[in-house]
């Protein structure tokens, strides 16, 4: 296990949503690295005094000349950036800004000549970001007194006043025509208004029937936006089309505490509400009722579900364990005084781009991961660690790989770990990194790689499987013309500095796990290797379900209404009087496309 040397900064490292630089302040100096190569590309001297106060470090965001995805699976058109109607991936300038309190600096990587001074004078800078492209900076002022949107093309400015939030929970712009949303509060209502693509006119508002709402959030298809209310006000979402219309209110009663964290699925088949007593539940987006709904218990007993348990060896190193069941999870103890209960689901993580596996963490078991299948409707696994969780990531272009980072104690003499899980995997990996003495806010982040053109050579790797696993530092220049070079690379870091590496996948004998099958409880699971076509079955937006699998014949009855930790609410009735479908074709798409009870 190597990893790159490890790279001195005094206040964090970043790296491009592209993956192409890492920037990172030294002392006054801004560097600017190649994300493959780790040179140094450019240096940017700024005024001492400024580096010292700098709070924000942000990159623009990449843009793409994609086809976004409607909510019925189709394509609904190129995506349009804003001021430039085309752009072609790649050919949009990268830019990067650094700001304090009162000032903001943007530079260019392609123009060393340009650069941008924007003063924001009263009302202080809150919050700042770039806006729907690189040519737009967004700045939040103290005490939600307004926004003020500056352009880097015109150096014109609009301003938005009373804004609820000042982070991206209260705004958001909508995909494809970047049409901007803002959560804001007048008087004593909660107001959404939307704003023109272009010059951030006015064109609706309406007033939501909320008595203190927490956010909202564009649908990927553009079609809906969710609003949900908080959660001492209730169990609420409010489900609005693009132009202001309440399509559908989602209600229900609840004993405590009501919705703590909403998340849509990336193609924007499901609407997930994670709520203060533990359920997740899946609304479809048809009709926004629910379809499917699953428990975090703090007993697991899922035959058939691996649980795994991160432990210390005699020589102090880290790796996972097998656990047997029943297991009792780990819990928080919660007090009535305390202000902010450790309670819910506050983490949902689809993966990439399918959507059609879910991460989820319950506040009441900090160290606990959830992985949860839309295929099996049941846990996939379940990871149990020694602290607390921090975040969860999944890698933006492999489907399968999964990042956890929880935080530092002492028995990890320093160092941070980084815990990585694949389906194809025989067990996770628990990763000792090689940063010295690294602080309790040290952060992990995938480095963006384009996407392997052939799954199979995405899926084996070249080294030996290793029960800790390896993350090497890769010398070579990984260029995205080359296919080998794409290996999914890891940036760990704190504010001292950073250090790299990259994932070195197992080498599957497919020979040995091809053809066996399992039977537990009712399920009956192929262990194969991983292949991306199967997580494309259990999509609700595609009319025709491909041809099944043969090894797949659980029953309806014995798989998707089983009750427990996960469940679909609503049964099909074409099956005959011994619980079996008529033929292979409906049980398949019986199981594989939940009906909706509305």
């Amino acid at each position: 296990m190597e990893f790159s040397p490890q790279y001195r900064s005094t206040n964090g490292s970043l790296p491009s949503p592209n993956g192409t630089f890492i920037s990172s302040l030294t002392g006054s100096r801004l560097i600017i690295r190649d994300a493959h190569s780790l040179q140094i590309k450019r240096i940017i001297n700024l005024n001492l005094d400024f580096a010292q106060r700098i709070s924000f470090m942000k990159w623009s965001p990449q843009v793409k000349n994609e086809l976004c995805v409607g909510w019925n699976g189709l394509a609904s058109g190129k995506r349009r950036s804003g001021i430039d109607k085309t752009e072609e991936e790649g050919g949009a300038p990268l830019r990067l800004l650094v700001a304090d309190e009162e000032t903001i600096q943007v530079y260019d990587m392609k123009d060393d000549k340009w650069t941008a001074t924007i003063n924001q004078g009263f009302g202080g800078i809150r919050n700042v970001d770039f806006g729907r492209n690189q040519d737009e900076i967004i700045v939040f002022a103290d005490y939600q007194l307004k926004i003020t949107v500056w352009s880097l093309v015109n150096s014109k400015h609009v301003e938005i006043p009373n804004p609820k939030f000042s982070t991206s929970v209260g705004y958001g712009y909508r995909p494809c025509t970047s049409h901007f949303a803002l959560l804001g509060r007048q008087a004593t209502h909660d107001v959404i208004t939307v704003h023109n693509h272009t010059n951030y006119r006015l064109a609706s508002t309406w007033t939501l029937p909320t008595l203190d709402a927490q956010g909202l959030k564009w649908a990927p298809c553009g079609r809906w936006i969710a609003v949900w209310e908080s959660a001492a006000s209730g169990y609420k979402v409010l489900i609005y089309t693009s132009d202001g219309h309440l399509y559908r209110t989602y209600d229900r009663q609840c004993d405590g505490l009501g919705v703590k964290s909403v998340e849509w699925s990336p193609n924007s088949d499901f609407l997930t509400i994670g709520s203060y007593d533990g359920r997740m539940v899946f609304l479809s987006n048809y009709t926004f009722s629910p379809v499917i709904e699953m428990n975090h218990t703090s007993t697991i007993r899922l035959p058939g579900v691996s649980v795994w348990s991160e432990c210390l060896t005699a020589s102090r190193e880290r790796q996972y364990s097998i656990v047997s069941q029943p297991m009792l999870l780990p819990t928080f103890p919660c007090h009535p005084s305390e202000v902010h209960q450790k309670l819910g689901i506050s983490t949902i993580a689809f993966n990439h781009p399918d959507g059609h596996l879910v991460a989820t963490k319950n506040d009441s078991m900090p160290t606990t991961v959830w992985i949860w299948s839309l295929k099996l409707l049941k846990p996939y696994t379940v990871l149990v660690h020694l602290t607390p969780v921090k975040s969860i990531q999944w890698h933006p272009t492999i489907p399968d790989l999964l990042m956890i980072l929880c935080t530092n104690d002492d028995d990890s003499r320093g160092n941070g770990v980084v815990y990585l899980w694949s389906s194809r995997w025989k067990q996770p990996r628990a990763v000792v990194t090689p940063m010295e003495r690294a602080s309790g806010q040290f952060w992990a982040k995938w480095l963006y790689t384009p996407k392997p053109t052939n799954s199979a050579t995405a899926s084996n790797g070249t080294s030996g499987s290793s029960s800790t696993g390896s993350l090497v530092c890769d010398r070579r220049s990984r260029s995205p013309e080359k296919e080998c070079d794409k290996k999914p690379t890891v940036m760990f870091g704190d504010r001292d500095g950073f250090a790299m590496g990259y994932v070195e996948d197992e080498m599957v004998d497919v020979s040995d796990i091809m053809g066996v099958i399992t039977e537990d409880d009712g399920y009956i699971t192929e262990k194969r290797a991983w292949n991306p076509r199967d997580w494309a079955f259990s999509s609700p937006t595609q009319q025709q379900p491909p041809t099944p699998q043969s090894n797949y014949p659980y029953s309806v009855n014995n798989g998707l209404s089983r009750g427990g930790l996960g469940s679909a609410l609503g049964q099909s009735s074409n099956s005959d009087n011994s619980g079996n479908s008529k033929n292979e074709e409906d049980d398949y798409r019986h199981r594989r496309h939940v009906s909706v009870k509305s």
